[in-house]
């Protein structure tokens, strides 16, 4: 598994270590974060709107994985019977929903201004399931 510490994100693009000479990952393209390089050729991990995580390409017929709250993701759909799976603060991730007894994971290189949806995602997706 990939620790988020080797992980960088730069124009639009998360990468498994150096930009110049590593793998990527995943890119960004209109709400969808897409596996591998080309957008025509790659499969649609997931489609974020309004903080909320979506399974696929269609929100209306996608399962919905989880949400973003108040710097907390959440499993499932609804607040009040989700589990916090990750907790955002001050440019880290950390596991679960209390930050000072939480595990930190750190923080995605270049990803300090991504929407923590997408963040919540790219973990979900590349370091550990959360959702």
């Amino acid at each position: 598994m990939t620790q988020l510490r080797n992980l960088i994100f730069k124009n639009g693009a998360l990468y498994d270590r150096v930009i110049s000479s590593s793998h990527m990952l995943c890119h960004i393209d209109d709400n969808k974060i897409y596996e591998g390089t080309v957008t025509s050729s790659s499969h649609v991990l997931c489609t974020i709107k309004n903080g909320k995580i979506y399974k696929g390409t269609v929100i209306s017929s996608s399962k919905q994985l989880g949400f973003i709250d108040d710097a907390k993701a959440y499993m499932g759909t609804v607040k009040c019977s989700s589990k916090v799976a990750l907790t955002f603060k001050n440019g880290n991730i950390y596991e679960g929903g209390v930050v000072s007894s939480s595990k930190s994971l750190g923080n995605i290189k270049g990803a300090e201004y991504l929407d923590e949806a997408y963040l919540a995602a790219m973990v979900h997706f590349f370091v550990t399931p959360i959702f």
